[in-house]
C-alpha cells in the first residue's frame, strides 16, 4: 500500500481536518464516496448510520454534518445539487410549465427538469426520476396524456 504525501483535494483534506475523530476506515470510505468508487452495503450503512453520507445507493453524496463545519461556498453548492429538491419543486415546475404553455411533452419536460435534478443521478436515473414524477401527477388527478403525447392539464 502506498500513502501519497500530496493532497490531492483541498476540500476533501479540510474534511479530514475538521473531523478529527474519523477512523482510518471512516476516511477510505469516505475517500470512495467523494470518488464516486462504489461501497459496499455494510460501508453504506456505517457511513449513513454516523451522519457522514446522504442519499440511496448507488447515489450517495457527503451529509450536510461534515459539510457545515468546514463553512465552504463551494461544497455547500456541491451539496445542494447532490440533494436536489423535493418531488414538489419539480412538480410545480411541470404543472407551471403546463399553465404557461397550455400543454407538454415529455422532451419539453425533459428540458425543463434535466439539470435541475440531483447531480448524483445518472441519465438513466434522471429519466426514470421525470416518468416517476409525471406518473405521480397524473395518478393525483393533475395532468393527463393526450392522443397526441402531450401533458396537458386536467380540468
Amino acid at each position: 500500500m502506498t500513502i501519497t504525501g500530496k493532497i490531492l483535494n483541498e476540500d476533501f483534506a479540510h474534511i479530514l481536518v475538521k473531523n478529527p475523530q474519523l477512523s482510518l476506515h471512516d476516511i477510505i470510505m469516505l475517500d470512495k464516496v467523494q470518488k464516486r468508487i462504489i461501497i459496499s452495503d455494510d460501508e453504506y450503512k456505517h457511513l449513513k448510520k454516523i451522519g457522514l453520507v446522504e442519499g440511496r445507493k448507488p447515489n450517495i453524496f457527503l451529509s450536510k454534518n461534515v459539510i457545515i463545519p468546514l463553512n465552504d461556498d463551494s461544497l455547500k453548492s456541491e451539496y445542494i445539487r447532490n440533494k436536489g429538491f423535493d418531488d414538489t419543486y419539480y412538480k410545480n415546475l411541470i404543472v407551471e410549465y403546463i399553465i404557461k404553455w397550455n400543454e407538454a411533452s415529455r422532451k419539453q419536460i425533459e428540458n425543463l427538469l434535466w439539470d435541475k435534478l440531483s447531480d448524483v443521478l445518472d441519465e438513466n436515473s434522471k429519466s426514470h426520476k421525470i416518468k416517476n414524477l409525471l406518473q405521480s401527477l397524473k395518478k393525483d388527478d393533475k395532468i393527463a396524456l393526450t392522443a397526441g403525447r402531450k401533458w396537458i392539464l386536467k380540468a
